[in-house]
């Protein structure tokens, strides 16, 4: 018995440890993560786009400078909930596998500070992909509506996975693809997590669409177009589409 005890204590040991490390380097990331030490100026931080209540500011941005929503020059900042569930590529461009790569394009393209340190990156890194994804009380873990869930969350979940045609770039749990992907808006771009989706406006790369419905009319009228598509969705369709995209 003593024996056992000794080899289960050993086997918990470095588990334990590498625990105390993680928590450890992901609490370094988040007060890195707030620091505007990290910009030129000492103005700038992550935070600052990206705070905590939502991890977007809702804004549009070249560099630094706010542009209009639909610039088309400017990217949305997207939300970093939910990032250690993600598949897709990093940057708008969707081109970068590396978190880490793309946070030190951050600080040192816009933010136009020093080169970073290998430990700021990681620590960086481990706190993003800390986040969990926002509040879905009506989703279950891996990413449907649960039986509780509101009867139109429920349609529109059957209208994403069906003949919307959504999961084609918008998988579950994340809700998002690897990939880039061109959906007629400029060129090929990140296919965004829709996790949160509801709280990340304006909408696509460039924040051109103001509400939930008219991206929904817009992905519709491409998928259409792209697919050659006879099927239709009648308002009540897109309402109740609108209503799972808000459950997410």
């Amino acid at each position: 018995m003593l024996r056992c005890i000794i080899v289960a204590a050993a086997l918990v040991a470095p588990a334990l440890a590498q625990a105390q490390s993680n928590a450890a380097l992901i609490e370094k990331g988040r007060a890195l993560f707030s620091d505007p030490a990290l910009s030129a100026d000492g103005r700038w931080s992550c935070a600052t786009c990206h705070p905590a209540n939502g991890h977007t500011d809702n804004k549009t941005y070249v560099g630094l400078d706010v542009v209009a929503d639909g610039d088309a020059r400017g990217r949305s900042t997207p939300t970093l909930w939910g990032s250690g569930i993600r598949t897709a590529n990093w940057s708008w461009a969707g081109t970068i596998p590396a978190i880490e790569t793309n946070i030190r394009g951050i600080i040192v393209n816009r933010m136009k500070g020093a080169e970073p340190s290998k430990e700021t990156l990681e620590a960086l890194a481990a706190y993003v992909k800390s986040l969990p994804p926002g509040p879905a009380p009506f989703l279950n873990a891996e990413g449907p509506p649960r039986d509780t869930a509101p009867a139109d969350v429920k349609r529109g979940f059957a209208v994403f996975s069906g003949k919307g045609g959504c999961m084609t770039c918008h998988v579950p749990a994340a809700y998002d693809k690897k990939d880039p992907e061109d959906v007629g808006s400029g060129g090929a771009f990140k296919v965004p997590s829709l996790r949160s989706v509801s709280r990340t406006g304006p909408w696509f790369h460039d924040g051109r669409y103001a509400t939930l419905e008219a991206t929904v009319d817009a992905m519709w009228d491409f998928y259409k177009k792209k697919n050659d598509s006879k099927d239709t969705l009648s308002d009540a369709e897109k309402r109740d589409l609108v209503a799972f995209l808000r459950a997410l």
